[in-house]
């Protein structure tokens, strides 16, 4: 062992030496691997031999010297021995004492261990019948609150089973079969909602009709109370209800339609089976058949039967109640839900149900005649729009029904008001209306527009100028306007299109029937007849201008512009032929009178005094003037008299110029003259002088012939000044008929005009 290794080794014991419980094994590792590496074992044992012998050494030299003390000490073992001996025997033997007792021991343990291992098994296997039958408890508990109504805990119970419950015993075989069983059950309760929402849907259709008449009625007392405004404030007139201005102005427009001391609908069906859809993932599948199901129900209420004949309009009443309160319903579930039923939706189904409405509404109005019916009609289908409009619907769809509405109500007013003209004009004397007392007198001035005249006498009894007629066919005509507008009362939006129709309907009205009555009797041979026609006319113009005032006073008031009735020229053109009717009549007599005249164009003398046919002619003149035209404007009458004389001149220029008068002489041109004279005479002294110059030709005709110069025709001068109105081929005609004496028996003179005239012809005749 070298030096290093002794020196470890001495080390180690000394260590040792100084801490006994100290083996100081981390510095012996080392070394002994040391010894092991450089192979030198045998060496370290030696030295380790040598150690062990230096310390018995040791031991026995401390031995030596503590002899007795050790002897001492080896006798107190000896004792210590024998009292361990006996000590053991006895532990033997209480040993086979207690291992005797040990086996009873053991077996009781064998049987406590036995038991407590059956008593565990039994507590597991009540844990697990515990937890089974929670399992099935709550899925019996699932049908409990099915049962309850209570869908929504039902399900949550069914996923408390599902994602708990169940994992836990999910070994076993029932509840696999549960687990599988889970949807089947989850589609029960599907099935149980949807029955009830399908029993609050018919529930609903059955009180539809009550939540739409409750609807209508308070849209009537909110008509009722904006027109008690509109009456206080005219301004108002062109706002319509529900306008923005009229929900501002309305205090008492909070009223739930469906929730009242009326009718209450509990949405909640509703609303717990869209709840449970949407729980289930199946909430389109839900919007679906929701949809279905109205649509169904849409068309039962459109599948009703209801004619508007008198005593049957409640008929027609549910029909409106039915829809307005199908989309009032429609219209609380749109803005109670999100994203369930949206407007886009209910506009669509509202489209195709209008469109309907509409045609029914309009095929059954055909079966209406009676005018105050269709009143009550229309309020309610005004009732019905503005009902649907207040809800936020669009019903610019029944513009064209409420335009038919107001034409078949307009022609119907028309139809029972043309039975009362067509009575009135037909029956009526035409003779001035007498009049008897003032108040008489104060009824046909309130059923007219009639002003005072000064020309009618101010005593009773006193005539009227117009007839009977013009005063009941103004009553009338002021009836159809007041109830058409009663009609169209409440219905602002389509007043242009109301004024319309109403001035159309009136101009038809007057056009066809009161002027076409009145021309139709324009054929009668009465003058007198005719005279009060023109007079009855003259009266119903000026009639149109009150009326045109008065259907302007009844108009929008956003609507500006003049009205102007066709009805007013109408009857001035029918006034215009009644005048010329008269012309005919009067020129008819005075054809009578000219076939009296016996006229001898080439007498040997001439006559002192006019032809007596124009003496009774003109007494003709005056008195039907001043007794059968009388009550005519002075205007026509001085025209009558101007086409009367301007008539007989014509006839009398036609008969100088007949060709059936082959001569003509001095004496009966002289003859002629009288007879003008006596002509104009008798016209100067009429109201107009004027009236004269309707026998300008006849003077320039005998004027003519009388002339000594009647070259003085070929100068364009004095032909323009003295005979503007004879025509080169009517002087032809005269000079070729002038036959005198012979020419040689004739005096100077009268040759000289002879030849004068044959120049004048010949100078004529080569000109043309």
């Amino acid at each position: 062992m070298s030096a290093n290794d002794q020196q470890q080794l001495q080390n180690l014991v000394f260590s040792a030496e100084l801490n006994v419980e100290n083996e100081n094994l981390e510095q012996l590792g080392p070394i002994i691997k040391t010894i092991y590496d450089t192979d030198r074992q045998e060496a370290f044992l030696e030295q380790l031999a040598m150690f062990v012998r230096k310390k018995e050494g040791e031991i026995e030299r401390m031995c030596n010297s503590n002899y007795q003390e050790f002897i001492q000490s080896v006798d107190q073992l000896l004792k210590v021995r024998q009292g361990t001996v006996n000590l053991k025997n006895k532990i033997i033997d209480l040993n086979y004492d207690v291992q005797k007792s040990g086996k009873k021991v053991a077996s009781k343990k064998k049987e406590l261990i036995q038991t407590r291992r059956i008593q565990k098994n039994i507590d597991e296997a009540v844990e697990t019948l515990q937890l089974c039958l929670h399992v099935l408890d709550m899925a019996n508990r699932v049908n409990h609150l099915v049962e309850e109504r209570k869908y929504y805990s039902a399900l949550r119970t069914l996923e408390e089973l599902q994602t708990v419950h169940l994992r836990k015993a999910i070994q076993y075989e029932f509840a696999k079969h549960l687990q599988e069983s889970i949807p089947v059950m989850q589609h029960d309760v599907k099935n149980a909602v949807t029955k009830e929402m399908k029993e609050w849907l018919f529930k609903v259709r059955q009180v539809s009709g009550e939540v739409g008449k409750i609807a209508m009625e308070q849209m009537k007392l909110r008509q009722e109370r904006w027109k008690l405004k509109v009456a206080k404030n005219p301004d108002l007139r062109s706002v319509p209800v529900s306008s923005p201005i009229e929900m501002v102005m309305n205090e008492e427009n909070e009223f739930n339609i469906v929730n009242n001391d009326h009718v209450h609908i509990d949405f909640k069906p509703l609303y717990q089976c869209l709840h449970i859809y949407e729980e289930l993932g199946k909430r389109n599948e839900f919007k679906s058949n929701y949809e279905e199901d109205r649509r169904s129900q849409a068309n039962l209420v459109l599948s009703q039967s209801f004619t508007l004949r008198e005593g049957n309009e409640k008929g027609f009443e549910a029909f409106l109640q039915d829809i307005v309160g199908f989309f009032v319903v429609e219209y609380v579930i749109v803005h109670s839900t999100q994203n369930f039923r949206s407007q886009t939706e209910v506009d669509n189904l509202w489209d195709s149900v209008i469109a309907k409405v509409v045609k029914i509404i309009t095929e059954s109005l055909d079966e209406c005649h009676d005018p105050n019916l269709f009143l009550q009609i229309k309020f309610s289908l005004f009732t019905f729009i503005q009902t649907l409009e207040d809800y936020g619907y669009n019903v610019h769809a029944f513009t064209d029904l409420i335009l038919t509405v107001f034409q078949r109500y307009s022609d119907m007013l028309k139809q029972r008001f043309l039975e009362d003209f067509l009575q009135t004009l037909l029956y009526d004397d035409y003779m001035p209306m007498p009049i008897s007392s003032p108040a008489e007198y104060e009824a046909v001035v309130d059923a007219c527009w009639f002003k005072e005249d000064h020309r009618i006498s101010q005593g009773y009894p006193r005539t009227l100028p117009f007839s009977q007629a013009y005063p009941s066919c103004c009553l009338d005509i002021k009836k159809f306007v007041d109830q058409y507008y009663t009609f169209a009362e409440g219905d602002s939006r389509q007043f242009s299109t109301v004024d319309d129709i109403a001035k159309q309907t009136l101009d038809n009205l007057l056009i066809e029937h009161v002027n076409g009555v009145l021309t139709s009797k324009l054929e009668s041979q009465n003058m007198s007849q005719i005279v009060q026609i023109i007079i009855n006319l003259e009266y119903f113009h000026d009639a149109c201008g009150e009326l045109e005032k008065l259907l302007k006073s009844k108009r929008s008031s956003h609507r500006g512009g003049q009205i102007k009735l066709k009805a007013a020229e109408e009857f001035r053109e029918t006034s215009k032929k009644a005048e010329k009717r008269i012309f005919e009549l009067v020129n008819s007599k005075i054809d009578d009178f000219l076939e009296l005249a016996d006229y001898d164009w080439v007498p040997n003398s001439v006559q002192a005094h006019p032809s007596f046919f124009l003496h009774d002619m003109a007494n003709y003149l005056t008195a039907v003037i001043s007794s059968t035209l009388y009550n005519l404007p002075m205007s026509i009458k001085i025209f009558i008299y101007f086409n009367a004389l301007s008539h007989l001149a014509s006839s009398l220029c036609n008969l100088i110029l007949s060709p059936s008068v082959k001569k003509i002489n001095a004496n009966g041109v002289a003859n002629l003259e009288v007879d003008v004279t006596f002509l104009e005479h008798f016209a100067r002294k009429l109201e107009d002088p004027n009236i004269a110059d309707a026998f300008l030709e006849l003077r320039q005709i005998v004027t003519l012939l009388q002339s000594d110069n009647v070259e003085e025709y070929l100068d364009p001068s004095t032909r323009n000044r003295k005979y503007s109105l004879l025509k080169p081929t009517d002087v032809i005609n005269l000079f070729d008929k002038w036959q005198d004496q012979p020419l040689l028996a004739m005096q100077p003179e009268e040759r000289v005009k002879k030849r004068a005239m044959e120049s004048v012809v010949r100078s004529l005749r080569s000109s043309t």
